[in-house]
């Protein structure tokens, strides 16, 4: 059953999506167990993406399955900010990238896992992300991109927060394809991860060791 949502979330079959994540609630699966193979059939889409054999409207039809099944009583993965977060987490897909499914999907596993989440959007400029930190003060940048040229505009958000004495108050972690452990050093980020859960989890570990310049 799982493995058929991955398939299916591949080949971009939205009522069939629909369908089979209806029927694995019904089965007993987990909301992680469903958005781990909604995850996978993501990364597959993003794959067929960067190969050329999907365009960005295939892209944008990923997304919208994505938010259906956000909207899926059964499920009902994502929550309001909570009052008492464990940590807030500034989120984005980086300048010049549109790709918005990996981050939406972080962006619930985050706010289930008890983080506020300030979604800054796609396509955003090194600029905005530090004026933003400037002004919420995040414990956690997480910044996505799946285009290859997304690093260098990841490096300069590095270079801004170093520049304005920002960069020691946050933790900042990669995610996307386009990003991998040589990635990190280019950019002097803290982490990357390509699975969801596990860069929420890191984000946990972070606030727990009392890493947060707030706690």
């Amino acid at each position: 059953m799982l493995e058929s949502i991955v398939t299916a979330v591949k080949k971009l079959e939205e009522k069939k999506v629909i369908k089979l994540v209806r029927y694995a609630v019904k089965e007993g699966a987990s909301q992680m167990q469903i958005i781990e193979s909604v995850q996978a059939g993501l990364d597959e889409v993003g794959k067929y993406f960067e190969t050329g054999r999907y365009g960005v409207t295939d892209l944008m039809m990923a997304g919208i399955i994505f938010e259906e099944i956000l909207k899926l009583d059964c499920l009902k993965l994502e929550k309001e900010n909570p009052e008492e977060a464990i940590g807030t987490i500034l989120l984005c897909t980086i300048e010049c990238d549109l790709h918005d499914i990996g981050k939406s999907i972080f962006k619930s596993a985050a706010l289930m896992s008890g983080f506020k989440v300030i979604d800054l959007g796609i396509d955003i400029s090194p600029e905005k992300i530090v004026a933003e930190t400037k002004k919420s003060h995040p414990d956690v940048i997480a910044i996505s991109s799946i285009m290859a040229n997304g690093v260098k505009y990841m490096k300069e958000t590095n270079e801004l927060l170093v520049k304005e004495n920002l960069r020691d108050e946050v933790k900042i972690i990669l995610g996307g394809l386009s990003t991998h452990k040589d990635a990190v050093e280019y950019v002097g980020a803290d982490a990357f991860t390509k699975d969801v859960y596990e860069g929420v989890n890191l984000c946990k570990e972070w606030m727990e060791g009392g890493v947060s310049h707030k706690l």
